[in-house]
């Protein structure tokens, strides 16, 4: 048996009443609670209504006393059918415990993307994937419970979350071929987008969840066991950065910084005291980056990574640049000068949506 939990993630009665009349249908459903933030309407009466201040909330609410250890969480901005629901039902109850279903929905341009959501993709799809039509998932109780401490803001990054928890205890995460409902394009984009500061938590959940190995498997992690580590960590602190969470980005550096002393551990540090306005030691570390750079011009055969100048013309012009602005005393000059010229060294920190400090006029 199953339970259905129904988000009111639209502030339609007659999108929920039909949700709860097709649920009803279904008799492999042991119960249907509707999550909402409103009163219960007296045309809704064969559900569970749970209330909360937030939908966030009211969705710890019901998961706090579903009955069912399979459980299915429904968009009310779906168009569903009777055999759809009856389809996935069916298909859920013959899967293993541990595998989960995420449901693609359809608009007018056609399917709706999916991040990747397995360990080798997850950074991937945090990294460029905005929205998350995580409109309709089959998972367990049990996976929406270890939630119950998160400080999610919404409801599609609490199911990321539990996902990604799920992951990292080994679970198998598919997306469904069974069923494809049809949702407006402007609902799905309204309902489903991750801003910055819930892709930060849900790349700080990924990081805890799963081995540093799992998440980068590109890396030769055979030959260059501590260098893979270290750009590993590299590339989490640059998301974190880009994402607007300084301290994450800094406790990522730290472990890095055992593994190997690498120009982008410097340039790294530096981005981060830009962003807390620390021009000085930006600018100290900036320098040490490139001074770092220089040294491995050339690989040596120790390392994998090796960093090939785009232009050693206007590197060598902003060096110029940034000792005259430093002479000056002008410190925010001469960071946009320095940081030019290592973002003319290695295009990792465009791959990760950083830039350089903007010159002033």
């Amino acid at each position: 048996m199953l339970s259905a939990l129904v988000l009111d993630d639209i502030g339609s009665q007659p999108a929920l009443l039909d949700k709860v009349q097709l649920l009803t249908e279904v008799g492999s459903i042991a119960e249907i609670l509707v999550v909402s933030t409103d009163d219960q309407p007296s045309s809704i009466a064969s559900a569970i209504w749970v209330k909360g201040p937030s939908l966030v909330e009211a969705l710890h609410e019901a998961v706090g006393i579903v009955a069912s250890k399979r459980v299915i969480v429904i968009s009310s901005a779906l168009q569903l059918q009777s055999q759809d629901i009856s389809r996935l039902v069916a298909e859920v109850e013959s899967s293993p415990m541990l595998q989960h279903s995420v449901v693609r929905p359809h608009c007018e341009q056609g399917e709706l993307e999916l991040p990747d959501l397995s360990p080798q993709g997850i950074i991937s799809s945090l990294a460029n994937v905005e929205h998350w039509p995580l409109m309709c998932v089959a998972t367990t109780r049990m996976t929406l419970s270890e939630t119950k401490e998160s400080t999610a803001s919404t409801c599609v990054e609490l199911l990321a979350q539990a996902l990604i928890t799920a992951m990292g205890d080994g679970d198998d995460i598919r997306i469904t071929s069974s069923i494809s409902p049809y949702v407006s394009s402007s609902i799905a984009r309204a309902t489903s987008e991750l801003s910055m500061r819930p892709r930060a938590n849900l790349l700080q959940s990924a990081a805890k969840a799963m081995n540093i190995e799992e998440l980068f498997p590109e890396h030769p992690w055979k030959e260059f066991s501590q260098e893979s580590a270290a750009a590993a960590y590299h590339s989490l602190a640059a998301l974190f950065l880009r994402f607007g969470d300084p301290e994450a980005a800094v406790q990522s550096l730290k472990c890095s910084e055992r593994l190997e002393e690498s120009p982008r551990f410097f340039a790294l540090l530096g981005l981060i005291q830009q962003s807390q306005g620390e021009t000085l030691g930006a600018v100290a570390n900036f320098v040490s980056s490139l001074q770092c750079y220089e040294a491995r011009k050339r690989n040596d055969g120790k390392h994998y990574l090796s960093f090939s100048p785009r232009n050693l013309e206007v590197i060598n012009s902003s060096l110029v640049d940034g000792l005259n602005a430093l002479n000056k005393r002008d410190n925010e000059q001469a960071l946009s000068f320095f940081s030019d010229a290592v973002f003319n060294f290695d295009s990792f920190y465009e791959t990760f949506g950083i830039g350089a400090p903007r010159k002033s006029s």
